[in-house]
């Protein structure tokens, strides 16, 4: 198979679409990031990855901590808007009529409408080039209970959007697999 070289600054693979909140009070607001994902398992740390040009980095710079809201796919308009339009010139819980959800540990606030939230304390950032990467302690994780079984997500109802080279994708339900499958495979 012959390959061909791409810009380097081109994604190869889909991320999470994920609005982000940061800030409190009337300060709260909303980003929409692809940047996110986990870093380490135990303890369970995530990192976004913001722009010092954005307004939400100086609302995660104040505050040290933020929430990762995950939509669905028919909450993809609330998604797109959060990421924009800024929060310096638009309220967005208002203009999107969401509700802030007290979170369970952190001050900032959830998203009540969107099925899943992750409270995260800022434990360590990293500058690089163009974006501030920060690195959070998964204080707390909820879910919508319909997409819960057993204890974790259903992967047979999840129906989150996915982010790839500006396009948001739609991961098709249902499981190729479970993971460690192979071991029972014949060599």
């Amino acid at each position: 198979m012959k390959k061909i070289t791409l810009n380097p600054k081109i994604s190869t693979f889909p991320m999470p679409t994920a609005v982000i909140t940061v800030g409190t009070g009337e300060e709260a607001n909303l980003i929409t990031l692809a940047y996110v994902g986990k870093a380490c398992s135990d303890p369970p740390i995530v990192v976004v990855s913001i722009q010092p040009k954005r307004y939400s980095y100086q609302l995660i710079e104040k505050h040290g901590e933020f929430v990762i809201n995950y939509p669905t796919i028919e909450q993809l308009k609330e998604t797109d808007y959060c990421g924009t339009r800024s929060g310096r010139d638009v309220n967005k819980w208002k203009e999107l009529n969401l509700t802030k959800e007290e979170a369970s540990i952190i001050k900032v606030p959830m998203i009540k409408e969107f099925p899943w939230n992750m409270e995260c304390k800022v434990i360590n950032k990293i500058e690089l080039g163009s974006h501030v990467c920060y690195f959070g302690k998964v204080v707390a994780t909820h879910s919508d209970p319909k997409y819960v079984k057993i204890d974790s997500l259903d992967p047979e109802k999840f129906n989150f959007p996915a982010y790839i080279a500006g396009n948001y994708l739609e991961l098709k339900k249902g499981t190729l697999e479970i993971h460690g499958f192979s071991l029972e495979l014949s060599p």
